[in-house]
């Protein structure tokens, strides 16, 4: 099969076309997944680079080095018909590859191997490039929201949520995750451009403009604002954020940092929590995002733009100079 294998310490174009590449064997517990479209996330420049910590807990860092998370794509074998009952050949289906240390595969590539359910029927009337690019980020903003933030639907209040980052893949999912399936008030952070966007289209209750208001955070603590969740995507808050706190709130980053160990610390004694999400991958929450990308107040995924698989190398400049939405990857017809 084709797969696109990258260089360890390389330069995104250091990469080469296998046209033999091994093509994957479902175990028993997997399906064989056809890949159609996949899409770019932050995690590809990190394991390139082999940093740490970060590399070693989403890949495998040894040769051959296969990329991309985000799938969608066809059944095209099951592992076992005894283990594998709710699904068939000839499904679609979408989801991600788990980002784990154990991970040698990449959805750069003709196939990919999936257990069942770490991956769900791709909602009817959703193309194959919204399906790829709408898995790993409302994925992550689900489980931050409600598996680390605790928020819950018919809360006897309206909860109070912070989204800081709120333009990007986790906050834009972040801002229409906590309004349309939690019911949360929702305070969005972003730059200048991208204020109307949250608004009117991701649907914040009220934006502030980082790029007006830099001192945001103090302002927001001289004016005694409190929330249940913050979440921080692009972790650039201060440790004064836990200020904005109420009691048993929760400030909730994409990535372990060293101001969320500080707050940790200084919070240990406190009902308030400072954490970090790692998402995975389900079939239940792959539902959850596919019902929400469906219903009557849809689930907004912005594509920025598309790009076949052979020409991975300008697609990943692109994602790296400024976008506006997921960068697609054409994998099916696209060497």
């Amino acid at each position: 099969m084709h797969a696109l294998q990258f260089k360890f310490k390389g330069k995104p174009e250091d990469h080469h076309i296998v046209h033999d590449a091994p093509k994957p064997v479902p175990a028993k517990d997997e399906v064989l997944v056809k890949v159609k479209s996949s899409a770019l996330d932050t995690t590809a420049k990190p394991i390139i680079e082999k940093e740490m910590p970060m590399a070693f807990f989403i890949h495998k860092l040894k040769d051959p080095l296969y990329l991309g998370y985000h799938f969608s794509g066809t059944i095209k074998a099951v592992g076992s018909q005894d283990e594998v009952s709710d699904l068939k050949v000839g499904d679609d289906v979408f989801g991600f590859l788990q980002y784990a240390p154990s991970q040698t595969q990449g959805a750069f590539a003709d196939y990919i191997t999936v257990k069942h359910n770490e991956c769900a029927i791709k909602p009817s009337g959703i193309d194959f490039d919204v399906a790829a690019a709408s898995t790993t980020e409302p994925v992550t903003a689900l489980q931050a929201l409600r598996d680390k933030g605790g928020l819950r639907k018919g809360a006897n209040r309206q909860q109070k949520v912070l989204v800081v980052g709120a333009a990007g893949g986790v906050g834009s999912a972040a801002v229409q995750i906590a309004k349309k399936l939690f019911g949360a008030h929702v305070t969005a952070v972003s730059s200048t451009k991208n204020v109307e966007q949250v608004k009117s289209k991701f649907g914040a209750h009220a934006v502030i403009d980082r790029s007006i208001e830099p001192g945001y955070v103090q302002k927001l603590i001289e004016e005694k604002a409190q929330f249940d969740v913050i979440l921080d995507a692009p972790c650039v808050l201060p440790s004064s954020a836990t200020k904005l706190l109420k009691p048993k709130g929760v400030i909730v980053t994409t990535a372990p940092t060293g101001t969320m160990y500080l707050n940790q610390s200084k919070m240990a004694l406190s009902s308030k929590k400072a954490t970090w999400i790692s998402c995975n991958s389900n079939r239940e929450d792959l539902d959850t995002i596919g019902e929400l990308l469906t219903g009557e107040d849809k689930l907004v995924v912005p594509i920025d733009s598309k790009f076949k698989v052979k020409d991975i190398a300008k697609a990943m400049a692109k994602h790296a100079d400024g976008h506006n939405g997921r960068v697609v990857i054409q994998v099916e017809n696209g060497w």
